[in-house]
């Protein structure tokens, strides 16, 4: 008999990281011994799921002491705790799956009044003050999409035995079928430039600023180089006047939100990333699979499936001088290209297939669904209170 699972996700209204994954993973879950149900207050990934076949509800959520007003609305809680017990109840769920951490804070309530077993998955590190305030720690079990996620986790005590680190997987079969598109032509690039490509949100998070700072160094030597930047976000308009002061809007190519990413990438010659945090980079994977050599820093996730001078070149998180080295290197050597850019297709296809990660998730699922619902003390909520004070006392004894 298939088991029903309810997943449940706060995010804003987008489809990014942790939601592509969660798509990925009802789609595959679907096929197997599974009925998913999703509960979110996202509607993009509503009508996605719409189109999907895919059962799903649409509610707002607000939080308790979150970063945004109202911020003790305990009314709003109880309803949501009372309402993921009635869908629970209504839908005969037989797990809950928290597809990031916001609804910790009324479904881990409702999954211990019913008795059904919980998991939780997190996309990114939260900071101390989210762990506290969003309940992180009473979850019964954690999926980490990083050992860099993981490790702010078990610094607070959280216990490893309840902690899996499954890495994000991509839907490799139905990305590669999308056609190359021919970037130079559609945007008038010079054929004989060598084409650079970022993809992401346009915020501060990603570094886009730091790309164009090092492509100012570049186009100095090698006047034949451009950037695609596929993304949007609040910080366009800065950039492209970045981009105008620096004296690249000649070779700064700004395409907005592509639905096929990965056609894109094919049309380019080598990918870049300047994140300043990066929990996992799903992107880099995507780059992997479109066959561009990767360049990315030495930060977060990046370097558990991106290996410097096999995979790829990782640079120190630093400023613009080490990014604008390694753009250096793979201009001048289109062999040392075809070697990374092989390897890292290769390694996604081995490792980060969707069906890899999935197939991990399932036996988790099967895992918990099989054993007694264990519930963690309130306690173990002001963990990252512990881990916040041993981490600002020795400050305060340097600075005393």
């Amino acid at each position: 008999m298939s088991k029903r699972i309810l997943f449940v996700h706060y995010g804003d209204d987008w489809i990014r990281g942790s939601e592509k994954c969660l798509l990925d993973l009802v789609q595959y879950v679907s096929r197997h011994q599974y009925r998913p149900f999703v509960w979110t207050n996202n509607q993009e990934l509503t009508s996605q799921l719409d189109e999907l076949g895919v059962a799903n509800r649409l509610d707002n959520f607000p939080l308790l002491l979150g970063w945004r007003a109202p911020r003790l609305d305990i009314q709003g809680w109880k309803t949501l705790v009372n309402y993921g017990k009635a869908l629970i109840k209504q839908n005969r769920i037989d797990l809950i799956h928290i597809n990031s951490a916001a609804p910790c804070q009324w479904m881990l309530a409702a999954a211990k009044w019913c008795g059904v077993p919980c998991v939780t998955q997190l996309h990114c590190p939260y900071p101390a003050r989210d762990r506290l305030t969003l309940g992180i720690h009473l979850s019964p079990h954690i999926i980490a999409v990083s050992h860099h996620v993981a490790k702010t986790l078990l610094s607070d005590g959280y216990p490893k035995s309840k902690l899996s680190v499954i890495h994000n997987g991509i839907d490799t079969v139905r990305l590669e079928q999308q056609q190359c598109v021919n970037v130079k032509q559609t945007l008038g690039i010079p054929q004989q430039d060598f084409v650079f490509a970022t993809v992401g949100s346009l915020i501060h998070r990603k570094g886009v600023d730091r790309i164009l700072t090092a492509l100012r160094h570049v186009a100095f030597e090698y006047p034949n180089v451009s950037l695609v930047i596929i993304g949007d976000g609040p910080l366009k308009q800065k950039l492209m006047r970045q981009s105008e002061y620096l004296y690249l809007a000649d070779r700064v190519y700004f395409t907005g939100e592509q639905s096929n990413v990965i056609g894109w990438l094919k049309g380019c010659d080598g990918f870049v990333s300047a994140a300043r945090s990066e929990a996992f980079g799903l992107v880099l994977a995507e780059a992997a699979l479109a066959k561009l050599p990767i360049i990315a820093p030495f930060e977060g996730g990046i370097p558990e499936f991106i290996q410097h001078g096999e995979t790829g070149i990782l640079y120190p998180n630093k400023g613009a001088a080490p990014l604008a080295k390694s753009m250096r290197i793979l201009i001048n050597n289109r062999v040392l290209c075809d070697k990374y850019a092989r390897n890292a297709y290769q390694h996604i296809k081995s490792y980060h297939d969707v069906s890899v990660s999935c197939q991990k998730i399932e036996h988790l699922y099967q895992k918990l669904v099989t054993q007694p619902s264990e519930t963690r003390s309130l306690i173990s909520t002001f963990a990252p209170v512990r881990t916040f004070l041993s981490q600002r006392l020795p400050i305060g004894g340097q600075h005393g």
